[in-house]
């Protein structure tokens, strides 16, 4: 935990610096042109960007984790449907904005064995609608919230049996319907936000879930000689009645950086209950590095 409190001051302090020398929101350093400037939570396609080291975000990539030879396989897209932004010429502008989109994204668990060779132990799916609104301050701050309904399920797959097809645990319905609302404060080159979820309709678990999920999490973008980035994401889960924070951190360096994606090579850290449903009051904690495309 005191681990975790530093990271959220280091972030602040440096990114509230770098916010005080960036000339205009979105722009991470005086240097670089606008096409090689990397995304940021002004310029991305969506109203909303997607959190970078929130858990529950659509992204496409992978993470490879050190220690436990496990594989995190992200598969998802966010899209706005409907937007005013669409009236306005330049999409990047701090125009007031209100949209309404789809998300729907898949995070499979796979284990690293010889011969790359990579079974498949879990996938959980998830799909919602969501509904965001962005409200311009002023040139270099804005406010953005988004909230979502959602269901996700998860299921074990044929990699978590052993020889004879047997799961080597039991497998059970892991299915909920959830809202979640996200309030954000980005200034320049930093965002910050908080907000929770409320678990709506719980199918019977082996063990019982609290309803309530806080969350609050902080964002830098920057410039260290190439373009950087990192996150860090904090949630409260309940399971019976011992309650544990959930930390997730990423940073990472833009191999290609564009208006609307933009191709990262990352690090994360990973501490709490698991991801995954068919492992939900497990604790996992583990190091990984990966690529991933932000929306």
């Amino acid at each position: 935990m005191r681990a975790a409190v530093v990271v959220l001051v280091f972030l602040v302090a440096v990114g509230t610096s770098a916010a005080q020398d960036a000339p205009s929101a979105g722009v991470v350093s005086s240097d670089l042109s606008p096409q090689d400037q990397p995304a940021s939570p002004h310029s991305s396609s969506l109203i909303f960007r997607p959190l970078v080291a929130a858990t529950f975000e659509p992204r496409v990539g992978f993470q490879y984790q050190l220690g436990p030879r496990k594989l995190r396989l992200d598969i998802g897209y966010s899209a706005d449907i409907w937007s005013t932004r669409r009236a306005v010429e330049n999409a990047s502008s701090q125009a007031n904005a209100l949209a309404i989109g789809v998300d729907a994204f898949t995070y499979t668990r796979l284990r690293s064995e010889a011969n790359l060779k990579f079974p498949v132990e879990t996938v959980d799916y998830m799909f919602g609608v969501n509904g965001t609104y962005a409200l311009a301050i002023s040139a270099t701050r804005s406010l953005a919230l988004r909230v979502r309904l959602s269901h996700i399920s998860a299921h074990l797959a044929d990699g978590y049996a052993d020889s004879s097809g047997r799961f080597l645990q039991r497998p059970f319905v892991y299915s909920r319907e959830f809202l979640d609302a996200i309030v954000a404060h980005t200034w320049a080159n930093v965002r910050i936000y908080g907000g929770g979820t409320v678990l709506l309709q719980v199918k019977e678990l082996p063990r019982s879930v609290g309803r309530i999920i806080p969350q609050l999490g902080v964002e830098w973008y920057g410039s260290i000689g190439v373009p950087v980035f990192a996150g860090y994401d904090v949630r409260v889960v309940q399971i019976d009645r011992v309650v544990q924070p959930v930390h997730s951190v990423q940073v990472g360096v833009y191999l290609l950086a564009q208006r609307a994606a933009s191709v990262a090579l990352c690090g994360y850290y990973y501490a709490g209950y698991s991801i995954h449903g068919m492992f939900y009051d497990q604790r996992d904690e583990y190091l990984a590095l990966g690529m991933q495309v932000l929306f």
